[in-house]
Order: C-alpha cells, then sequence, then structure tokens
C-alpha cells in the first residue's frame, strides 16, 4: 500500500489518471509520522488514514509540507531524507499547479 494524491472528483481523463505518489504506507508511519507529531501537524497527519480536501484547503497543506521539508533539512542529513525532500517538492508542486490551474470544484483525496 502507499500513501498518493489523486483527483476525487474527476470530470476528465487528466483529472482521472492523475497520480502523485508520496511515500509506502511503512515509510510514511516510520518516518513521516514521527515528524507530523512533533511538529503537531493538523492537515498531513490525516494522509494516513486517508483525507479528501478541496481547493479552500492546499495552502494549509502546503504550509505544512513546507514545515516538514525545513525540519528535515535541519535535522535528516542523509539519503532516507534527501529521498523525502524529493517527494515533497513533487508533493508541493503538483498541489500548486492544481491550486493555479485547476477548476474551483475541484476535490483531491491524499492517502
Amino acid at each position: 500500500m502507499s500513501v498518493c494524491l489523486m483527483v476525487s472528483n474527476p470530470i476528465s481523463k487528466e483529472e482521472d489518471e492523475f497520480y502523485v505518489p508520496i511515500a509506502t504506507e511503512q515509510v510514511f508511519q516510520e518516518f513521516w509520522m514521527p515528524i507530523i507529531e512533533m511538529l503537531d501537524l493538523q492537515w498531513v497527519k490525516c494522509f494516513q488514514g486517508g483525507i479528501e480536501v478541496g481547493k479552500e484547503d492546499f495552502r494549509s497543506i502546503l504550509k505544512e509540507l513546507e514545515e516538514i521539508k525545513l525540519w528535515i533539512g535541519k535535522n535528516m542529513n542523509n539519503e532516507r531524507g534527501k529521498q523525502m525532500i524529493k517527494r515533497l517538492d513533487n508533493l508541493s508542486k503538483e498541489l500548486t499547479l492544481l491550486l493555479e490551474n485547476a477548476r474551483e470544484s475541484v476535490k483531491v483525496y491524499i492517502g
């Protein structure tokens, strides 16, 4: 199993095929969750069980992703940290593109 982002109310083939991998369940539980809990993040902690969100929530999620990235940059100077930052960058990029370009009623499922 894996944690990913996808459009939950697609109206086009492009939206239906939109998929952003985040982490395997094991990696998310072992490496992401301790950071999320330590930083007391409200949105990203919901990724593990899954959450549907609309565009109005994307900025809050992006802010939390940046907090994780900053923490990793300061505290995980290893290959795992680099891989996590790579995934965070990709997730942030794709979520930002949706925020800027997708229809107002778009919803995504992250989990």
